[in-house]
């Protein structure tokens, strides 16, 4: 059949898909995809090396873990901040916008923590406050890229299970080549230098976005944006988040769980493994080995999900993904072999982590309307790393009192305790319905977990 007419995915004729969309070749088809996942794994390896060398400029110029964890716990807040508010102006001025925009704010702030750096006026405090812009600018980068995953996966013919992976892959990637990198690139240059590698990789990002996503007009349905009600208009849109939100018993368990995880994770990634580089194994390139490692592992397992996703089910695969990237890894690094061996451990643990956000997101692009999915996506990410201070806070205390093998096992129980939910609960069986009969009378509603 003509070109024209031809029908992807869904039966819907490829002359109605949204303008900019599909319309052309294989090639243009594809372009947004493609721009939307090499901007994540740009995002992603800037972040990693940003994660490595924070930590190690204030453990190298503090020697306190609860510092530490203070200027963590401002670019979490930053996070959190933005993820409450941002959802509703994805919604209304469009994710391609707000995604460009976050990337541009988030690439000055950092690019302003060396140029203070050599300034001689970057103390604790001004770090923070540029850790909570950090943190600001980059949720909704990440938030907006994943509305606009669900359109360009449409427009490129590829399924919900292999687009999320694929867009979990590009991300592990850049963890893997970011977090060696600012390890070894910690030793040559510092670690304030290193951040204008992430500001450049924002930039990439941003340009990746603005040169080859098209343009789409905000959805109709979005409440419209006018002078005399523009704060009552953007205020209702969180409260009626809020409403959808708590009408979902599944979404709320998950979020929950999630929560408490990326909580228990962000200690562990931001505070305890720099701890343990500094203190015990006194190498920065082994941090970058072990946080690659779990990348690595992180990836694989994406791709391993991203061929057989259809066929396995999702609270199976979600329950087993979290007992084995969780509890194992607290153990592994308490345990401390020889770093080969260590890094070889932390690597297959981590294969449970790959499938973790494909499940979570392919529900939530199940279960979401188009039209809610940057206020309801946002919500959701807000709830998932509500605790992220409490964990990083958590862990410069422990690390403090205890040292930082003895805060690693505590962390691990946790871990358990948290994993098996899962298994313990019936709420969580509902990830295998079909989204009709998931979705609760009084809304209908997404899910997501915090992952990046």
């Amino acid at each position: 059949m003509p070109r024209h007419r031809q029908r992807r995915p869904g039966g819907r004729p490829a002359d109605r898909w949204p303008a900019g969309w599909g319309a052309g070749g294989a090639g243009e088809r594809r372009a947004p995809l493609f721009a939307v996942l090499a901007s994540s794994g740009a995002s992603a390896a800037g972040s990693a090396m940003t994660m490595i060398a924070v930590p190690w400029f204030v453990l190298a110029s503090t020697g306190s873990g609860a510092k530490t964890g203070m200027v963590a716990a401002a670019e979490t807040v930053g996070l959190l901040v933005s993820l409450a508010l941002a959802g509703p102006l994805i919604d209304r001025h469009g994710a391609r916008r707000m995604s460009v925009l976050a990337d541009l704010f988030t690439a000055a702030a950092v690019a302003v923590i060396p140029a203070a750096h050599a300034a001689g006026a970057l103390s604790a405090g001004l770090l923070a406050v540029l850790a909570f812009a950090v943190g600001l600018g980059r949720s909704p980068s990440r938030s907006a890229k994943h509305v606009l995953l669900p359109e360009a996966m449409s427009g490129a013919g590829i399924g919900t299970e292999r687009g999320t992976s694929a867009r979990e892959a590009v991300q592990r990637a850049g963890d893997l080549v970011g977090a060696p990198a600012g390890g070894v690139l910690i030793t040559m240059v510092g670690a304030a230098q290193v951040l204008l590698i992430d500001a450049a990789a924002l930039l990439v990002s941003a340009l990746l976005v603005l040169a080859c996503v098209p343009t789409r007009r905000v959805s109709h349905h979005a409440p419209p944006v006018i002078p005399s009600g523009r704060i009552r208009g953007y205020l209702g849109d969180l409260a009626e988040t809020g409403r959808r939100l708590r009408a979902d018993r599944l979404l709320l368990a998950v979020t929950g769980q999630c929560a408490a995880m990326n909580a228990l994770l962000v200690g562990l990634l931001v505070v305890l493994v720099p701890a343990y580089g500094a203190l015990v194994w006194h190498s920065s390139a082994l941090v970058g080995a072990v946080i690659a490692a779990l990348g690595a592992g992180g990836l694989l397992g994406a791709l391993i999900y991203g061929w057989f996703g259809p066929r396995l089910g999702r609270w199976a695969t979600f329950s087993a993904g979290f007992l084995l990237c969780g509890p194992p890894v607290y153990v592994v690094l308490a345990v401390d072999p020889p770093a080969t061996v260590l890094v070889a451990l932390l690597a297959l643990c981590s294969l449970g982590s790959g499938p973790l956000n494909p499940v979570v997101a392919a529900l939530e692009y199940d279960r979401v309307p188009v039209e809610l999915r940057g206020r309801v996506c946002t919500a959701v990410n807000a709830g998932a790393v509500a605790a992220l201070p409490v964990g990083a806070v958590l862990a410069g205390m422990l690390l403090d009192r205890v040292g930082p093998r003895a805060a690693v096992l505590v962390f691990g129980a946790l871990c358990l305790a948290v994993c098996l939910c899962p298994l313990l609960f019936p709420i969580w069986r509902e990830m295998d319905r079909p989204a009709g009969l998931a979705t609760p009378k009084r809304a209908s509603v997404p899910l997501v977990i915090y992952s990046e």
